[in-house]
């Protein structure tokens, strides 16, 4: 009898991957019990809860692939908690921390330098921000090359390649890969072969907000809160981060639960509603959700909707509807027929052209023709149209 080998000689090793963390994002006029932004406090509640469940897995590395802030310049306040919660996590996980570069951190200028130097001040956290870097942890026998954004511009090609004196290699990409879902603007893009893929046991992506796989063994662990362009084509969407174990690159997603509610309402056709009848609509629906309003983000599109209609809703309700919600967004598509300019062309009614050549010929102006009042009048006629039809 003959024994096959083993699938693999290599120990084993776990990552904990996140990206996209957009610490200091701001959205709408609402501010929390402390006084900020409320995205912007719920940006940071998440994150918190990401540490803390990461230190509870206690990986060997943890990796974060990019836009770990929103702005290259983030307030004091905002690079205060994230220096607190980088430090808990390298201390309390005992593992080092990687820090890949992303579009939104990055200067235009090279000499402005990039805020994410300062975190690596602290004790096990490694920082890539402008150009390829390759930090090696004897202890886990790991490389981890990293690619921020900064490194990729202006680059023609990449030589990318695994150190083989490590039985582990990771690459963390900042960059829009093989993937056509687009989250953000900004960012690199590149085909996954550019970078080498059977180097590497893991690629850890960052740039698109969901999770998604590119290849077998590289990932997107997407955004941790709601935070892309479009987060109405996201909102169903888990946030949360990915757990790795190498080799073989198996993932595990984990959701986290602190994410605010993202809720696109079916759309309503408003094509034969009186006022009362869509308000009453808009109210049915909103409290048709689970849990209610309250709280949410939430997105209700109504089409067809006459001027006169909108003009007479119930702006009250409305309002009360939106005072309940984070924000209650209402994409109103305004109908592009009027009823009165329909009415005008009905058959068996009469024209109002035809009606006012009618008119002419009884005026008797001296020295002027019916056919110049015509004219004048159609002239009148033509431009009151055009006017309803532009609005």
């Amino acid at each position: 009898m003959v024994s096959l080998p083993p699938l693999s000689t290599k120990p084993s090793l776990r990552i904990c991957h996140l990206a996209d963390v957009h610490l200091g994002y701001r959205r709408y006029n609402r501010l929390s019990k402390g006084g900020i932004n409320q995205r912007e406090a719920d940006v940071n509640v998440a994150f918190q809860e990401a540490i803390t469940r990461i230190i509870s897995l206690k990986p060997d590395v943890t990796i974060i692939a990019g836009d770990l802030f929103h702005a290259v310049r983030p307030s004091n306040t905002v690079v205060t908690f994230c220096f607190r919660q980088l430090r808990r996590l390298a201390k309390e996980s005992g593992s080092p921390v990687v820090i890949v570069g992303g579009n939104h951190e990055t200067p235009k200028r090279a000499d402005t330098g990039s805020v994410l130097q300062l975190f690596s001040e602290i004790d096990g956290v490694y920082v890539a921000d402008a150009t390829l870097e390759t930090f090696t942890f004897k202890e886990q026998s790991l490389a981890v090359t990293c690619l921020p954004h900064a490194a990729i511009i202006g680059r023609d090609k990449l030589d990318l390649r695994a150190d083989d004196r490590f039985n582990h290699n990771v690459l963390v990409v900042h960059a829009q890969v093989n993937e056509k879902w687009i989250s953000d603007f900004g960012g690199a893009e590149l085909e996954l072969k550019a970078l080498s893929p059977h180097e590497w046991d893991y690629i850890a992506l960052g740039h698109v907000h969901i999770q998604r796989a590119v290849g077998l063994n590289a990932a997107y662990s997407g955004s941790i809160e709601h935070t892309s362009a479009n987060i109405w084509g996201e909102s169903s969407e888990l946030k949360g981060f990915l757990e790795v174990r190498l080799p073989g690159a198996k993932r595990t997603f984990h959701p986290l639960t602190s994410p605010r509610e993202v809720i696109v309402l079916p759309p309503i056709d408003a094509t034969d509603l009186e006022p009362q009848a869509l308000s009453t609509r808009i109210a049915d629906l909103s409290a048709s959700m689970a849990g209610g309003l309250d709280g949410k983000i939430v997105r209700l599109a109504i089409h067809n909707v006459s001027r006169e209609t909108y003009r007479n809703l119930d702006h009250r309700e409305i309002r009360a509807l939106r005072a309940k919600a984070l924000n209650l967004t209402l994409d109103i598509v305004f109908s592009t027929v009027r009823p009165d300019l329909e009415r005008l062309g009905k058959p068996g009614k009469g024209l109002l052209k035809e009606q006012l050549i009618e008119f002419s010929k009884s005026c008797a102006v001296p020295g002027v023709s019916s056919d110049e009042i015509s004219e004048v009048l159609g002239s009148y006629l033509s431009k009151v149209e055009a006017k309803y039809e532009a609005s």
